[in-house]
């Protein structure tokens, strides 16, 4: 777990216990899940090289002696063009509605000084700060991969230029992956989290259920496997997951939407689905500390990505975007 020093140790007679709802929004692939492991301390979130890997609303849960912040990991914002993108944004903006702090985070453009004189965030870029704005949340702008930077003193400008679109809490850059700037965002957040007890155990670390995190390492693993479009194709429903005190037993089945699309899930002798589980199986085993026993199987669910019913057959179901509360 990083260490954040004083950050977490402010104490009871300088401050009383924190607690509060933390939102983590932003464009596909700025560094949400990578943001939010790196606050937790843990792989809670998968985190990919590929935009749009997140489809869900996810609580992180970040807590030190004097504080408790559930980070809410969603989706990224961007322009949907089918029933699964819709899905995904209105995630996004449900899991912004009754938080206590949004994190808006940014790439850093990768600019020398000259070329960042003129730089302005994009059109989605500006879209989602908009959507984002119109909630009344207090809002927070994440600089990430700070070190993607060609010359330090191209930060101020593009600071600058999104200072000019929105009053934020706060401007923090950061490089999650190297632990550069983390604790100064952390301080920022807990000193906006309102006075509260915490709302979970010290050692809890998500809301989520180990089979939800299965099939998200699963699909994590279509991402590593798989070339660059087939993994979006691609839906992971857990059928059966047996935790016993020494191994777990589960069986899943990877959801493409033709039947095209099997022999590749599969691969020649079945090496790819092979190579799948037992990467994925290695996740679990990690996370939960014992030996487990993943058998995977591909079906097809035709055009489920268009069909709102077929979305809700396979988990995606709209059913409560109101309060993370």
């Amino acid at each position: 777990m990083h260490d954040f020093g004083e950050l977490t140790t402010l104490g009871p007679a300088l401050a009383p216990h924190r607690f509060g709802f933390v939102a983590v929004c932003g464009r596909p692939n700025v560094g949400k899940s990578t943001l939010v492991n790196a606050l937790v301390g843990e792989p809670v979130a998968i985190a990919t090289a590929h935009p749009q890997t997140t489809r869900e609303r996810m609580l992180g849960i970040w807590s030190g002696p004097d504080f408790q912040a559930v980070l809410v990991d969603t989706p990224g914002l961007h322009r949907p063009r089918s029933a699964l993108n819709r899905y995904m944004v209105g995630e996004a903006l449900a899991g912004c509605r009754d938080v206590d702090l949004v994190l808006l985070l940014a790439e850093l453009p990768a600019l020398t000084v000259d070329k960042a004189q003129t730089w302005l965030p994009g059109d989605v870029a500006r879209e989602g700060l908009e959507q984002l704005v119109s909630l009344g949340k207090p809002i927070v702008l994440v600089l990430t991969k700070h070190d993607r930077l060609r010359e330090a003193a191209a930060l101020l400008p593009v600071t600058r230029a999104w200072s000019k679109l929105h009053a934020f809490e706060a401007v923090v850059p950061v490089a999650a992956l190297e632990g550069h700037g983390l604790d100064a965002l952390g301080r920022e957040i807990v000193a906006r989290l309102p006075p509260g007890e915490a709302h979970y155990p010290d050692d809890q670390l998500t809301d989520r259920p180990l089979r939800w995190h299965l099939a998200e390492f699963v699909r994590a693993e279509l991402f590593e496997h798989l070339g660059e479009e087939l993994p979006y194709s691609c839906a992971v429903v857990v059928e059966r997951y047996d935790a016993g005190a020494e191994k777990d037993s589960v069986r899943a089945t990877i959801y493409v939407e033709r039947e095209s699309q099997k022999p590749m899930v599969i691969g020649r002798g079945a090496q790819v689905i092979k190579a799948i589980s037992i990467a994925a199986r290695g996740r679990l085993e990690r996370l939960t500390g014992r030996p487990a026993d993943l058998r995977l199987r591909v079906d097809v669910a035709a055009n489920w990505t268009r069909d709102p019913a077929r979305l809700a057959s396979l988990g995606y179901s709209a059913i409560d975007h109101g309060a993370p509360r």
